[in-house]
């Protein structure tokens, strides 16, 4: 594989830095650190070292069974290894590799109460050295504690690091800049524990990546112009902000004569610079830049597909009533959330008319309208038939019924039973009790061992 453009480029770099990694005197673990817009690219990293074609010198397994407890976890992670063994004896394997049968079993009688890791690392040992006997070639195996906070991801790992582990043997682990759960296992075990950080410039890369585009379309330049404005606007660069955004406005207005779907695009760009405006505080400004977008969104009715111009319309409005609110312009922001209230009933969206529901209950409430809140909360809640329980309780749907279970007034259109009736199937029967924790901050929990 070459670094035919930026991505791949980037990908052949980690994959150098982690062949350095892994070859470093007395690293047992390979950590890699990386920031938030790096994710993406770390979750195909992984993948890709999976290949049958890559140029690593190891041997990968990539393991990403979720973390359940101390006690249960390493065996868990022996058993994925054995269904992962048996996927590649059933695999097509192209003949020009030299494809051979793995016959190695776990032994599951290895563990220790004493050590949660032992087992795992045991079985490790025995199938790295079933592969490589000879000990000249690493076995990675790289594991994705999904689930576990940093006092379990210690604890666990500071297990594996007291069990004897084979020379050619190097364990791949994953962490964030946002989260960095494995700190104090990184500083309690520095020749053990090597930190990578990718550093890929990921921004860098994707204006690399649009400006390969063919120059001959039209999007080929707006997209090149519109990740710029991102990046500027991310970077907090006012003038590069203001340059870009009107490069892309002037691309957009041009190709809007033959085709009318650029507005949404307009609509973007409007978007974008609305949003930049509230990192500054500046709300006037947002306000303005919102309202070009309302205008946008506006125009697409008639020409474009109504599910997306309704969207367009209700995503616009609801930007600018936020902007009113911050303002303490409630009339006005309450006027913004009805239209995208009405907006997004007309595309079906109704997890959003839901949201734009709320938000007309809630500006109510700022106004002092608290029976004409209520109707609205009421008209919320009655979607409820329309979406998956599951996406219910991963909404605010929850604060739609806390604010009629709140009001005096709701038992004269909603009944307690009915409520009763209606929620218990999807937040279990004691479902107010749900309710009433939901919003609330979990109480804090000591990272110490």
């Amino acid at each position: 594989m070459k670094g035919n453009n930026p991505i791949q480029g980037r990908m052949l770099q980690l994959l150098q830095k982690w062949a350095i990694a892994i070859n470093t005197p007395n690293v047992k673990i390979v950590r890699i650190l990386y920031a938030s817009n790096e994710e993406e690219m770390i979750n195909a990293f992984c993948k890709f070292m999976l290949a049958l074609d890559t140029e690593q010198e190891d041997l990968v397994l990539l393991l990403e069974q979720p973390f359940s407890n101390l006690e249960n976890f390493g065996k868990e992670l022996v058993e994925e290894i054995e269904k992962e063994i048996v996927l590649w004896n059933q695999a097509e394997i192209p003949e020009s590799f030299n494809f051979k049968t793995i016959e190695w079993k776990p032994d599951y009688t290895l563990g220790s109460e004493n050590n949660h890791g032992q087992i795992f690392i045991k079985n490790l040992n025995s199938l790295a050295n079933y592969l490589v006997a000879k000990k000249d070639i690493k076995v990675s195996v790289v594991i994705r504690m999904h689930g576990a906070d940093s006092k379990q991801a210690y604890t666990w790992f500071h297990h594996v690091l007291q069990t004897s582990i084979e020379e050619h043997v190097i364990i791949g682990i994953d962490d964030s800049e946002d989260f960095r759960i494995y700190d104090k296992l990184s500083k309690q075990y520095p020749q053990e524990v090597y930190t990578l950080k990718p550093n890929l410039s990921m921004d860098d890369a994707i204006e690399e990546l649009a400006m390969g585009l063919d120059p001959s379309k039209p999007t080929t330049p707006y997209r090149t112009n519109l990740i710029k404005l991102m990046n500027a606007v991310k970077n907090r660069k006012k003038d590069k902000t203001k340059r870009y955004a009107e490069k892309c406005l002037e691309i957009a207005a041009k190709e809007l004569k033959t085709d009318p779907n650029w507005l949404s695009q307009i609509v973007t760009i409007y978007t974008i610079l609305y949003s930049d405006q509230i990192g500054y505080k500046q709300y006037n400004d947002a306000i303005y830049f919102a309202g070009k977008a309302v205008e946008a969104a506006l125009l697409t009715r008639g020409l474009l597909d109504p599910s997306m111009s309704y969207r367009l319309i209700g995503q616009a409005h609801i930007g600018r009533g936020g902007m009113y609110n911050v303002k303490k312009k409630r009339s006005q922001a309450l006027d913004d959330y009805i239209i995208a209230a009405e907006a997004y009933e007309h595309c079906e969206d109704h997890l959003l008319h839901c949201e734009s529901l709320r938000l007309c209950g809630w500006m109510c409430e700022k106004l002092f309208d608290h029976k004409e809140a209520v109707q609205y909360y009421i008209k919320a809640y009655q979607l409820h038939e329309k979406l998956a329980p599951d996406v219910l309780r991963n909404s605010t749907f929850p604060y739609v019924i806390k604010k009629l279970l709140g009001s005096s007034t709701r038992r004269e259109f909603l009944s307690t039973e009915q409520m009763d009736q209606d929620l218990a199937p999807i937040f279990g029967e004691k479902w107010e009790d749900t309710i009433y924790q939901y919003g609330k901050a979990p109480k804090p929990q000591t990272n110490s061992i």
